[in-house]
């Protein structure tokens, strides 16, 4: 219940923010949506670079680092600034965020101090289509009907889908069933009470994909003196490459029902002017 009503309370703010800004965003995100029709939308390379861009933070780090999905679309080279304002409640979807004084995934952080362990697991086994189609219901549902919104949906899956398959296309130089990352925090709770908290897939994949962030879990962890848990042996099961092809092909099939439900918004919009 709690995961709910954090993303009930993450798609009421993104309606508020959008609200406030009124006509104007209405109007940008509309921008941004004939930006993409012009574009390619099918294209994940500017998921790509801009993961290539991201700062490594130092190790142990002596600062906040955080990313998330929703700090990921607003930085699509076709989002306008002002609609990447109005869309900066979305930075809870797939984030991680940790420091000196905290961790956490989703918008939930844990003061280090009430950290018992974090929990490695090995992050091959996080990437199936089923756990996909639950990422994208989960954004569909957290997302408000604002102009634009297909569009943005569409953005989003693209940017999971991309640095997932980023992640796992990697297993070519190492098989990510051996890649253990952190994306499982045990902690202390009210009154004493252990409680965890799982990573999602975008943040799963990111440590996956993104080596220097995962060492910086890690040492800043150990710096706070909190334990690090070994994975499990991984399972023998799906290979690499099968997967691999089953997520494109998932990921494409979802890519082009979201562009077409956008040309018949379009079109809908059209004949009714």
């Amino acid at each position: 219940m709690g995961i709910l009503n954090r993303v009930k309370s993450l798609g009421d703010q993104v309606g508020t923010a959008a609200t406030s800004f009124g006509k104007d965003v209405a109007h940008a995100v509309q921008r941004g949506v004939d930006a993409g029709r012009a574009g390619t939308n099918a294209s994940g390379d500017w998921v790509l670079s801009v993961l290539r861009s991201l700062p490594a933070p130092a190790a142990p780090t002596p600062v906040q680092w955080e990313f998330s999905l929703g700090a990921l679309i607003c930085r699509h080279p076709k989002v306008p600034a002002v609609t990447a304002r109005a869309l900066r409640p979305l930075d809870g979807i797939g984030a991680l965020r940790f420091g000196p004084e905290s961790v956490g995934f989703d918008g939930e952080d844990i003061p280090w101090e009430k950290v018992v362990h974090l929990q490695l697991h090995d992050a091959f086994s996080a990437m199936t289509t089923e756990a996909l189609d639950g990422e994208i219901d989960r954004i569909r549902d957290l997302l408000p009907m604002l102009p634009g919104r297909k569009w943005v949906v569409t953005k989003v899956v693209e940017g999971l889908a991309s640095v997932m398959l980023a992640a796992l296309e990697q297993a070519g130089e190492q098989r990510l069933e051996t890649v253990d990352v952190a994306c499982e925090i045990t902690y202390r709770g009210a009154l004493g009470m252990k409680k965890t908290l799982r990573a999602n897939m975008f943040s799963t994949a990111l440590l996956a994909q993104q080596p220097e962030v995962m060492d910086s879990l890690l040492l800043t962890a150990r710096a706070k003196g909190v334990p690090v848990l070994p994975a499990e042996p991984p399972q023998h099961g799906t290979k690499t490459g099968e997967r691999v092809l089953a997520l494109r092909a998932r990921t494409d099939t979802v890519a082009a029902q979201l562009r077409a439900e956008q040309a018949a918004e379009s079109a809908a919009a059209d004949s009714a002017r």
